[in-house]
C-alpha cells in the first residue's frame, strides 16, 4: 500500500503492524501494535513498541500517559464514513500534545486528506495509489476556513 507522508509518496516504510495474535519480534523500534495490546503490554510492565493503531472504537484516552513515546501512532478509518478518528486525532494531537508521525490507515479517500491535514493527520496509508494532481488540488483548494483546526504549518 502506498505511503503518503507531507505530499510525498515514501517507497520503504520500515514499520510493520502486528495484530493481536502475531509474535513480537525483537526489532521494537519499527513496530504498530494495536491499543488493546500496547495497554496490555504497559500493565504487564513489558517493554513497549514504538507505534499504535487506534480503531475507531478504542479510548484514546488511555494512552495519555504513554505519548511521550510513541514514534507512531495510526488511526484506523476502517470504512470512509466512520469519522471517529478525526476526533481521536485531535485529542491526540491538541489535548496530549503528540508531536510525531499520526497516520490514517484504512479506507482513506483523496476527498478526505485535507479534512484529516486539519486534524493533525501528516501521513496516510492509502489502500491504493491516490491521484497526486488530484489530491493537491484538493488540498489546495481553500484558503481559508471557518472551523478551528490544527495548524498545517506544524505538520511535517
Amino acid at each position: 500500500m502506498p505511503l503518503l507522508r507531507n505530499n510525498e509518496i515514501i517507497e520503504n516504510d520500515p514499520w510493520t503492524f502486528f495484530d493481536d495474535e502475531q509474535e513480537l519480534h525483537s526489532d521494537w523500534d519499527y513496530a504498530i501494535v494495536t491499543a488493546a495490546r500496547f495497554l496490555q503490554l504497559a500493565s504487564d510492565g513489558e517493554q513497549l513498541p514504538d507505534g499504535v493503531r487506534v480503531a475507531p472504537d478504542d479510548d484514546v484516552h488511555l494512552l495519555k500517559p504513554y505519548i511521550s513515546q510513541l514514534k507512531l501512532i495510526c488511526i484506523s478509518f476502517p470504512v470512509y464514513t466512520d469519522g471517529r478518528g478525526y476526533s481521536h486525532a485531535r485529542l491526540v494531537r491538541q489535548r496530549f500534545g503528540y508531536k510525531g508521525e499520526l497516520r490514517a490507515v484504512g479506507d482513506i479517500r483523496e476527498d478526505h486528506i485535507s479534512f484529516m491535514q486539519r486534524s493533525g493527520i501528516n501521513a496516510f496509508d492509502c489502500i491504493s495509489m491516490p491521484d497526486l494532481t488530484l489530491l493537491k488540488q484538493l488540498i489546495t483548494r481553500f484558503e481559508h476556513t471557518y472551523q478551528p483546526s490544527y495548524p498545517l504549518s506544524k505538520l511535517g
